[in-house]
Protein backbone atom coordinates (compact mmCIF):
# COMPACT_ATOMS: atom_id res chain seq x y z
CA UNK A 1 0.00 0.00 0.00
CA UNK A 2 1.20 3.21 -0.88
CA UNK A 3 1.68 6.29 1.14
CA UNK A 4 -0.44 9.70 0.13
CA UNK A 5 1.39 12.58 0.03
CA UNK A 6 0.92 15.15 3.01
CA UNK A 7 1.20 18.75 2.89
CA UNK A 8 3.03 20.17 5.44
CA UNK A 9 2.71 23.36 7.05
CA UNK A 10 6.37 24.49 5.85
CA UNK A 11 7.75 26.49 3.17
CA UNK A 12 10.84 25.88 1.27
CA UNK A 13 13.62 27.28 2.05
CA UNK A 14 14.74 28.77 -0.91
CA UNK A 15 11.19 29.74 -3.50
CA UNK A 16 9.19 30.12 -0.09
CA UNK A 17 6.37 27.20 -2.08
CA UNK A 18 4.27 25.16 0.89
CA UNK A 19 6.18 21.63 0.93
CA UNK A 20 5.04 18.36 1.36
CA UNK A 21 6.19 14.98 2.65
CA UNK A 22 7.74 14.18 -0.70
CA UNK A 23 9.79 17.17 -0.67
CA UNK A 24 10.85 16.71 3.08
CA UNK A 25 12.12 13.03 2.32
CA UNK A 26 14.31 14.35 -0.62
CA UNK A 27 15.07 17.33 1.27
CA UNK A 28 16.54 14.60 4.23
CA UNK A 29 18.17 12.17 2.29
CA UNK A 30 20.26 14.39 0.63
CA UNK A 31 21.28 16.34 3.74
CA UNK A 32 19.82 19.46 3.22
CA UNK A 33 19.61 21.83 6.91
CA UNK A 34 16.56 23.07 6.02
CA UNK A 35 13.73 21.52 3.61
CA UNK A 36 13.51 22.22 -0.30
CA UNK A 37 10.97 21.85 -3.14
CA UNK A 38 11.68 19.22 -5.61
CA UNK A 39 11.77 21.84 -8.08
CA UNK A 40 14.52 24.12 -6.13
CA UNK A 41 16.39 20.91 -5.28
CA UNK A 42 15.85 19.68 -8.92
CA UNK A 43 17.32 23.20 -10.42
CA UNK A 44 20.40 23.03 -7.95
CA UNK A 45 21.49 19.52 -9.15
CA UNK A 46 20.72 20.80 -12.76
CA UNK A 47 18.19 18.26 -13.84
CA UNK A 48 15.06 17.80 -14.67
CA UNK A 49 12.52 17.33 -12.06
CA UNK A 50 11.18 14.11 -13.65
CA UNK A 51 14.57 12.84 -13.60
CA UNK A 52 15.39 13.95 -9.72
CA UNK A 53 12.07 11.86 -9.03
CA UNK A 54 12.95 9.17 -11.03
CA UNK A 55 16.11 8.44 -9.27
CA UNK A 56 14.72 9.16 -5.76
CA UNK A 57 12.08 6.38 -6.98
CA UNK A 58 14.83 3.95 -7.31
CA UNK A 59 16.53 5.21 -4.04
CA UNK A 60 13.65 4.64 -2.18
CA UNK A 61 11.98 1.61 -3.80
CA UNK A 62 8.78 4.24 -4.15
CA UNK A 63 7.65 6.51 -6.44
CA UNK A 64 5.82 9.75 -4.98
CA UNK A 65 1.83 10.25 -5.05
CA UNK A 66 0.78 10.88 -8.49
CA UNK A 67 -0.94 13.58 -7.15
CA UNK A 68 2.32 16.18 -7.05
Amino acid sequence: MAKKIQWLDEDCNRCGNRINSWDKRISKTLCYQYPCCEACIAAEYDVEIDALRSRMEHYFGMRPCLGI
